[in-house]
């Protein structure tokens, strides 16, 4: 809404003449203006099922061709396999000693760190409670106690150390 008013005041030549001229410029003026983006937006529908086919296929069978990759490589070792035998054997002996090379690695690291934590300072890095367990071996059924090498919590199946001063806990994969 617009509206412009112009005043002149006076009763000479000059303002008589200003009322005349600049009062057709006195006007109100309304303008009601809606603007919408209505009819530029996409209109929604529903998909049909050949649309949902379309989206749907490639992805499962990417999923296919995953799984199927698998049987593939083992099909393409079986094959190579029968047309070079020394070199199957060969290849299963290697994947067979670094296996035992894994497992005996692993067994030595988890003797390092046992015997490590073994040696610790028993005033450094002990609570209270684990100090009283050590002094008083009868408290240890009511401390919260987890395997010495892969920290699993405690069940009834695990294997404590029988030496009084020592009681590390293992669990029965770790004994």
């Amino acid at each position: 809404s617009h509206h412009l008013s112009v005043q002149v005041l006076g009763r000479s030549l000059m303002a008589g003449l200003l009322r005349s001229s600049i009062g057709a410029l006195n006007a109100s003026s309304r303008v009601k203006l809606d603007t919408s983006n209505v009819a530029c937006l996409p209109q929604p529908r529903s998909m049909q099922w050949q649309e949902y086919m379309d989206s749907c296929l490639p992805l499962v069978l990417l999923v296919l061709l995953c799984m199927a990759q698998v049987y593939a490589y083992r099909l393409r070792r079986a094959i190579a396999a029968f047309f070079f035998p020394k070199r199957e054997k060969s290849r299963v002996l290697y994947f067979y000693n670094k296996l035992l090379r894994h497992r005996q690695s692993f067994v030595l690291r988890q003797r390092k760190l046992v015997t490590q934590r073994a040696r610790q300072h028993p005033g450094l890095g002990l609570s209270v409670l684990e100090w009283c367990c050590q002094r008083w071996p009868r408290l240890r059924r009511w401390l919260r106690r987890s395997c010495t090498v892969c920290g699993t919590p405690r069940i009834s199946q695990d294997w404590v150390c029988p030496t009084p001063t020592c009681g590390a806990l293992y669990c029965r994969p770790c004994w």
